[in-house]
């Protein structure tokens, strides 16, 4: 028996490949930030505590990196579906109903996310011509922190588009099984 793949799976497999792969160097640059953070802020209280010499840094750089961990983990937590739900409402709803009710809410979801992606790439572009700093004892360029935002926003608005989207796998009692796949 042969299966055939319509002409759109292809492009829309390699466009997954691609989703996949930039998410996953999201979730290394997260724990490259998480392992920032931790060393900054050993850091600071042995220089503050130990050495009565706090530096002047730390907590900026402690809430960039937290920035950055949070809108690179962003995509991951979406593809998984790890975000907190209220799912009392889905669960009373027949297999059906309940998929497409979750397909509504990725769509919601793939809407507002790229709604807002559209407006932090606009405030981003417009830090970088009017070359605005943060308000920091050592200022850096603002979209060195809010550039993060949307790398985040934005891929989670394509993984939504994805759970939107993808073709469901079912279980024995009918229901959609978690965290399709393209």
């Amino acid at each position: 028996m042969t299966v055939r793949l319509p002409l759109w799976a292809g492009p829309v497999s390699a466009f997954a490949r691609s989703l996949d792969g930039l998410r996953a160097i999201g979730v290394l640059i997260a724990k490259l930030a998480l392992a920032g953070i931790t060393v900054v802020y050993v850091y600071e209280v042995v220089a503050r505590y130990a050495f009565g010499a706090p530096t002047w840094w730390s907590a900026e750089l402690v809430k960039y990196l937290l920035c950055v961990l949070v809108f690179t983990m962003m995509p991951q937590v979406t593809a998984t579906r790890g975000q907190v739900a209220v799912t009392v409402v889905l669960e009373v709803l027949s297999p059906t109903a309940r998929d497409g009710a979750e397909r509504l809410i990725a769509g919601v979801g793939f809407l507002v996310c790229g709604a807002i992606t559209v407006f932090a790439a606009e405030e981003t572009a417009r830090q970088i011509a009017r070359n605005i700093q943060m308000m920091a004892a050592q200022p850096i360029p603002k979209w060195w922190v809010s550039s993060w935002i949307v790398f985040g926003v934005s891929l989670s608005a394509l993984e939504f588009l994805r759970l939107a989207l993808a073709p469901r796998a079912h279980g024995d009692d009918g229901a959609p099984l978690p965290n399709p796949e393209i």
